[in-house]
């Protein structure tokens, strides 16, 4: 396993440490039930960045890891909000797991697949 893949810890402690800014900026203050269930978001973080971190490390140039990794970025509004609401209609364990990993996968490989259309070599 390559030292690449230490980034997943800190990808996957943003997820929790994002959802209580959100409840913090809405309510003024964060109780620590609040903090203690945010945890929840980090099988889902740890999860996406796996998958972040295979794609960019089978991508070839810098240009194409970096559409890989925005794929991931421009997909997390959408992924925070799925896993949120998740918990409307599923336990919230697997509601975040499914409902947040899913567009976080398919970001992350549109932006891959994008960076590979972008670095194929030109044939003539």
């Amino acid at each position: 396993m390559s030292r690449m893949y230490l980034w997943s810890l800190p990808i996957a402690l943003a997820w929790p440490v994002m959802q209580n800014i959100l409840f913090f900026m809405r309510f003024g203050h964060l109780p620590l039930n609040v903090f203690a269930s945010s945890f929840v978001f980090l099988p889902m973080g740890f999860l996406s960045a796996i998958i972040l971190i295979f794609l960019v490390e089978r991508s070839g140039s810098r240009s194409h890891k970096a559409s890989a990794a925005l794929g991931y970025v421009l997909a997390s509004p959408f992924a925070l909000l799925a896993s949120l609401f998740s918990g409307l209609l599923v336990m919230p364990l697997l509601g975040t797991l499914i409902y947040g990993t899913v567009p976080l996968m398919i970001g992350t490989f549109i932006g891959y697949v994008i960076g590979l259309v972008m670095n194929r070599p030109e044939t003539a």
